[in-house]
């Protein structure tokens, strides 16, 4: 059979996605590329075609590397490259290539678009900004770029610019989903704001009816706007009806056995000799979410020999390359003992190197992957002089904040309040362990503490880390780090105590909660 043409097996291509036959046209461009080998462009189709509208960026990422080989100084591949990357997390690999790809390409709107995506993962809002407002004046009606835009200036604390774009949008495409949860993240929601009245008095019933998925959604948005106007019981409510709409994920028993298992295997004679690496250069803030944790890092990473790397996976990245398997506590504790003093040293080379990439010449590099506080054991092997915060927060406080948040699907343990509970418990049960066992300096900092007394809680902060104090530790509202997180306009605001004692204004649905967390109160509620 005669080989068919290229330019014609693009076009067919090309007809197949537009009719809507991704497979059909996934098929042609994957025999286009063993066709034609040589050519880049079937490689380039196939490759966006996967990343972008197919949304499958892990059949993506093996074509990369003979994609950049073959054309290393295409603007398209190199934004390729940073899409897909972004897409699978890999956020500071991804802007190497959006980088390159804007030396290349600096008037594409795609590229520019792409890149401001990449900026904003990596929490460098500001340049994101000026990315996409580029991207804008050559395309100005781009909805996506608008959206990007708006949720950038959310993330600067610029609200009343985000509010305004979000209102815009509204009043051309009402039903925007990803406009409306901007809308509800930067605005305090009032009664008579249209947008609410919308939501609630049209969207709500229409999607009660016809749209589980889209209902979900609502729910929560309703459920955050209930809470600005005050009305909390309501607010709750809808929390608790979005919840009951999402499919059950949570291992109560699994997560108890991971804890049990490293209490029982681990002491603290699996740490006697120190014999991982000397430095004292890295530092983790570890414990629960909602605990202030994102203050914590903007007020160390605004001192000038202290830099932050954000919710750094590369804790987790070792653990995983050396065996461990999520869930496994007996598995992780055995590897932990077994790390040769060679093998914990080239471990922690791997985390110092990665670090300063990041965060070049600090003399404290902070990680606040809170979630670390599981892989503790780990760290007290890599560096034992490595100095480890515990934000904490008042229990109830800290358990109905997670559970009112829209947390990721790793938090599976929020969808209600007895799993909520019983993690948090298990939570303390561990990092309790840890404080016993490793031998790392670890101080808590109290989410209440730091309220009541920033800047003498601050000072203390410091000290234990080690550093001179600085007063820029206190402007941490102008600290441009990385920030990733839900509070990130919170923390470039002021300092604010209404959430202290919050859980109360919930107390009457809270009794799932309080049965597992009455021995965290000897004295009661």
């Amino acid at each position: 059979m005669a080989q068919i043409a290229l330019p014609k097996m693009l076009a067919d291509a090309q007809a197949a996605e537009e009719a809507g036959k991704l497979g059909v046209a996934q098929a042609i461009l994957s025999k286009a590329t063993t066709d034609y080998p040589k050519d880049p462009k079937s490689l380039l189709r196939l490759v966006r075609l996967l990343a972008r509208k197919g949304k499958q960026p892990k059949l993506a990422l093996p074509l990369l590397p003979r994609l950049l080989k073959l054309a290393p100084a295409s603007g398209l591949a190199h934004e390729l490259a940073a899409e897909t990357y972004c897409k699978l997390r890999s956020y500071e690999i991804a802007l190497v290539h959006a980088d390159k790809a804007l030396a290349l390409a600096p008037k594409s709107p795609d590229c520019l678009y792409v890149a401001a995506t990449v900026y904003q993962q990596n929490a460098r809002h500001d340049e994101a900004i000026k990315l996409i407002k580029r991207a804008l004046a050559l395309r100005p009606d781009h909805r996506p770029s608008k959206l990007l835009l708006a949720s950038s200036l959310n993330a600067t604390g610029q609200q009343k610019e985000a509010e305004a774009i979000c209102r815009a949008i509204f009043a051309e495409t009402p039903n925007n989903q990803h406009n409306l949860m901007l809308w509800n993240s930067a605005v305090k929601a009032s009664v008579d704001d249209p947008i609410y009245q919308y939501i609630k008095n049209k969207l709500l019933p229409e999607f009660t009816a016809t749209d589980e998925q889209s209902l979900r959604w609502v729910l929560r948005t309703l459920g955050k706007a209930e809470n600005d106007i005050g009305n909390y019981t309501q607010s709750f409510k809808y929390y608790t009806q979005a919840k009951a709409l999402e499919p059950k994920r949570h291992e109560r028993g699994k997560n108890k056995q991971f804890v049990s298992a490293l209490l029982a295997k681990t002491s603290r004679a699996d740490f006697f000799g120190g014999t991982g690496h000397d430095s004292e250069n890295p530092v983790l803030i570890v414990g629960m979410p909602r605990t202030g944790s994102t203050l914590l890092e903007q007020i160390l990473s605004s001192h000038p020999q202290i830099g932050g790397i954000g919710e750094s996976a590369q804790l987790r990245n070792l653990a995983t390359s050396i065996g461990f398997k999520s869930g496994d506590g007996a598995g992780l504790a055995k590897l932990v003992q077994n790390l040769s003093p060679q093998k914990a040293k080239e471990l922690a080379e791997i985390y110092l190197k990665n670090s300063s990439t990041i965060a070049p010449g600090k003399l404290r590099v902070v990680d606040k992957n809170l979630h670390n506080f599981e892989l503790l054991g780990l760290y007290a092997k890599l560096f034992p002089k490595g100095r480890i915060i515990l934000a904490l927060r008042d229990p109830m406080d800290n358990c109905v904040s997670c559970y009112l948040q829209p947390l990721s699907g790793f938090h599976s343990y929020t969808q209600d309040l007895t799993s909520m509970g019983q993690y948090y418990a298990e939570f303390r049960r561990l990092v309790a362990h840890w404080q016993k066992v490793i031998p790392n300096p670890m101080m808590e900092v109290h989410y209440e503490d730091m309220v009541a007394d920033t800047e003498g809680m601050a000072r203390k902060i410091i000290d234990f880390i080690g550093v001179d104090w600085d007063p820029a530790c206190l402007s941490f509202q102008e600290n441009k780090s990385h920030v990733r997180t839900l509070s990130v306009s919170q923390v470039r605001q002021p300092i604010y105590k209404t959430a202290v004692k919050r859980w109360q204004r919930y107390e009457e649905f809270l009794d799932p909660l309080k049965a597992e967390l009455a021995h965290l109160y000897p004295d009661g509620f």
